[in-house]
């Protein structure tokens, strides 16, 4: 338990030695929670020779409470004035990390250097995902509205991930306001992660609308189809249109994880048209979709 008279470096010096991580470690998890800290800056930080005070250092903190296993406020209440002030008044978006939704994701994550999940706010999410006449899923296109919370944002990171690992990922392409950068694809696993630039530099409030796409290769009937988000959306919408056949029945869910169980399950109906949706505001970190049987 913290006194009165402890520092934030001794609380953190004490935190990571009794944690047993190496700084190194430590900031591993830390990028698996979308925040990138350098190594040298938790050295300065344990030693008390700097202490955090940038809206990024401040999220670094909340996120080394998490990672340490400490109490909220545990750290944040040892910083000075200004940087509390700072995090009360900065709009802090609840994350989620990302090897809770991919748990395969982290060395592509390091090797992009991919940028904090927060850098951007997502105004809306909209699935568009096609099923053909033998149930395999051809193309799904999505389309983001997403609203900049600092300055200098340029890219945004996109993940897919197949249970069906027979077939290789989908191709990723770029439609709309923006462009593909890095694809890596992990066959084994199903995986694919991508980075999108936007097609100008965001400034903080600044509203970005894009669009990509991925086109699948045949494999296996597809049973569902869901969205994990590593942050909220205040809006999320998911079409999938069927071919010649439907399925006998559809039930849109949710889950925390991908180790939590389902939980606000709904049976839905499909239009004539052969489609269903589902559409939700406000719609917290973690997983949103549908599944049916054929």
């Amino acid at each position: 338990m913290s006194s009165s008279r402890e520092t934030f470096a001794a609380a953190l010096d004490a935190a990571i030695s009794d944690a047993g991580l190496t700084l190194d470690r430590v900031r591993e998890h830390l990028a698996a929670r979308g925040v990138s800290v350098s190594r040298s800056a938790l050295v300065y930080w344990r030693m008390g020779r700097s202490k955090p005070e940038r809206e990024t250092s401040l999220r670094a903190v909340v996120e080394l409470e998490q990672v340490l296993g400490l109490p909220i406020g545990a750290l944040t209440s040892l910083l000075g004035p200004q940087e509390q002030r700072c995090l009360r008044q900065g709009s802090r978006t609840p994350l989620l990390e990302r090897r809770r939704l991919w748990p395969s994701v982290r060395p592509t994550a390091l090797e992009f250097d991919l940028p904090p999940e927060d850098d951007v706010r997502l105004r809306s999410v909209h699935d568009e995902l096609v099923v053909d006449d033998e149930h395999q899923e051809r193309l799904l296109r999505v389309r983001v509205v997403c609203e900049a919370t600092t300055d200098g944002v340029t890219r945004m990171p996109v993940y897919y991930q197949t249970e069906d690992i027979t077939r290789p990922p989908p191709r990723f392409a770029a439609v709309f306001c923006c462009r593909a950068g890095r694809v890596r694809k992990d066959a084994g696993g199903g995986l694919l992660v991508a980075e999108l630039f936007f097609d100008r530099e965001l400034a903080a409030g600044d509203v970005a609308a894009v669009e990509y796409e991925l086109v699948f290769s045949r494999g296996r009937p597809v049973l569902g189809y869901h969205r994990r988000l590593t942050r909220p959306a205040s809006i999320y919408t998911c079409q999938v249109q069927f071919g010649r056949t439907v399925p006998r029945s559809v039930e849109r869910f949710e889950r925390r994880d991908l180790a939590a169980p389902r939980r606000k399950v709904e049976r839905l109906r499909l239009t004539d048209s052969r489609v269903v949706a589902v559409a939700a505001r406000d719609v917290g970190a973690g997983i949103i979709g549908v599944e049916w049987v054929w």
